[in-house]
């Protein structure tokens, strides 16, 4: 090593391990003391790697969960009030200047609610640059923008234009908002703890579902459908005054060189002093090798120039932690040149956006997966299952039954989710997931028979079951391994593709189901079940078990 590294090595050792430091988070809003200031008292032996969730752990993933809650809320809005939205009752009371109902035909109330998913769709992929500009907890912020625009545009909507609208900025906040909560519940959850604290995420949306269809049901006669629509505004609101109450993701803070505040964050989350382990397995930032390579750059004459293999470039960047696209074409961020001695440097330092992340070999199959999880969770018909079960219903009970049981649908919904929660840490990801699949196909076979052979009951029975089935696997699980298969760097562009497929599965599967389902009848669960069996299969030889392993151990099986 020359002298002048060396001399560079040492001045970064001095300045992160200075007892001065200060630093202060515009997100945290606090000043972070230097690493050795005072940590929460607990045991100082115990190391974070160990520690389960803590109350400031559980309470930040909480109020994070305020956000996806608002995208179930805003998935069913349109559902319950349709009618009186659509068909003024001449008796009802009037409200100031608004029109009592806005009425359209069944196409533009269609075009209304698939404006949420376009919507959603959009907000998906623009997720990734949020959560990398301003920080997951930072970006949720900003995200209470269109959750607040959204409701109020359309509790005052006095045209079906107005109430589109309105639900469109709604699906942008809600495709945000469900790329980035289970990001960052991941980043802070315990090793042995994630799945647990992810499947919040999923458990969120669904109590999002059932609330809407109980205010749906209190407020569905005369203009009280505006309270219903309205109703996310309270929730954005109560979002908004409990932010200041979560942390940023320490793994955010530490990929942005903020190494003393993610420490100290990490500290308050585990309730240990003791996080050297657990940092100790986390990518060194691109912002600080980027600064050692100028810094490196600006050798003397007569010094060799630095390469890859000195010594002060193995020491910070993490061996197989690396990834550059397939081409040696140079980099939007101009990280790539034709210099192959410095690409190790150059491959470790490359951003990886949602424009790009393809071009990653280490990141290609990983990307492929999350896509199938998503796009294949739409393909299994769940969606159409909850369009479909108000019909089935209606032919054996009246209309204000079939209003419970739907919404025992919902009910059943939310236990399901939870049980998947409680035990997908002790059983892991793929026996979840596949026994999962496996009791959906066999539920949409019973569905798909006792719809051909005329037994009502049969079929009522089984749309219960299907319910039951998808709820605590193939609905939460997708998410999670969204956030798992990809490290730090790749994590926010994989989730954007990830949702950004789940919003394409569902619009097509709402544009084609009824078309479909009229020329082949039922048959049509025949393509609900073969979608189920194709990606069971494919899950099954490709995605690995990620229960108790670091999100870098994961990331390294696919390199």
């Amino acid at each position: 090593m020359s002298q002048t590294e060396h001399n560079i090595v040492a001045s970064r050792e001095h300045i992160l391990n200075s007892q001065t430091v200060v630093e202060e988070s515009p997100l945290l809003h606090t000043n972070t003391l230097a690493e050795n200031s005072s940590p929460p008292a607990a045991d100082p032996f115990k190391s974070s790697l160990e520690a389960g969730i803590t109350w400031p752990c559980l309470a930040s993933a909480v109020i994070i969960c305020i956000s996806p809650l608002q995208y179930g809320y805003h998935i069913a809005e349109l559902n319950t009030p349709k009618n009186i939205i659509t068909s003024c009752n001449k008796d009802a009371v009037h409200w100031s200047s608004l029109p009592l109902c806005l009425p359209m035909n069944d196409t533009m109330y269609s075009i209304a609610t698939s404006a949420f998913a376009v919507g959603g769709l959009l907000g998906s992929l623009s997720a990734g640059w949020m959560a990398e500009k301003w920080g997951r907890r930072g970006a949720l912020i900003y995200n209470s923008v269109p959750f607040i625009f959204g409701p109020l545009l359309m509790a005052f909507a006095i045209s079906p234009v107005m109430l589109a609208v309105g639900r469109f900025i709604s699906g942008l906040g809600s495709g945000v908002s469900v790329v980035i909560a289970p990001l960052y519940l991941s980043e802070i959850a315990p090793v042995k703890y994630r799945g647990t604290l992810n499947l919040l995420n999923q458990f969120s949306i669904v109590v999002g579902v059932l609330t809407t269809l109980t205010v749906g049901m209190l407020a569905n006669s005369g203009p009280y459908w505006r309270i219903s629509v309205g109703f996310g505004l309270v929730l954005a609101c109560l979002h908004l005054f409990v932010f200041p109450f979560a942390v940023e993701s320490p793994r955010y803070l530490w990929s942005r060189n903020k190494r003393v505040e993610a420490r100290n964050v990490l500290r308050k989350l585990r309730h240990t002093p003791d996080v050297d382990e657990e940092v100790a397995g986390w990518p060194t930032s691109t912002l600080t090798i980027s600064r050692d390579r100028a810094l490196l750059n600006r050798h003397g004459p007569g010094e060799p120039r630095a390469t890859a293999s000195n010594t002060v470039l193995q020491n910070n960047v993490p061996q197989g932690n690396g990834a550059k696209p397939d081409d040696d074409d140079n980099d939007d961020d101009g990280d790539y040149n034709n210099n192959n001695t410095e690409g190790g440097l150059l491959a470790t330092t490359a951003k990886v956006t949602v424009f790009n992340i393809f071009r990653f070999a280490r990141y290609r199959k990983a990307w492929l997966l999350v896509l199938l999880l998503q796009f294949g969770q739409q393909l299994s018909g769940i969606n159409a299952i909850f369009y479909y079960s108000s019909s089935v219903l209606a032919k054996m009970f009246s209309s204000q039954l079939v209003g419970i049981l739907t919404m025992m649908i919902g009910v059943l919904n939310v236990i399901a989710t939870a049980s998947g929660a409680l035990v997908v840490d002790r059983f892991g990801r793929r026996p979840l997931l596949f026994s999962s699949i496996a009791a959906m196909t066999v539920s949409m076979i019973l569905l798909g028979l006792g719809l051909g052979i005329g037994n009502n009951i049969l079929a009522a029975v089984s749309i219960y079951l299907v319910v039951a089935s998808f709820a605590p696997g193939y609905g939460p699980v997708p998410f999670l391994l969204g956030t798992e298969l990809f490290d730090v760097r790749a994590a926010s562009a994989g989730g954007s593709w990830a949702l950004a497929a789940n919003w394409i599965g569902t619009f097509i599967v709402a544009v084609a189901f009824l078309p479909i389902q009229n020329l082949i009848g039922v048959w049509v669960f025949a393509i609900f079940i073969s979608a189920l069996l194709v990606c069971g299969a494919v899950f099954y030889f490709f995605i690995p078990e990620t229960k108790g392993r670091t999100i870098e151990e994961i990331a390294a099986e696919f390199e």
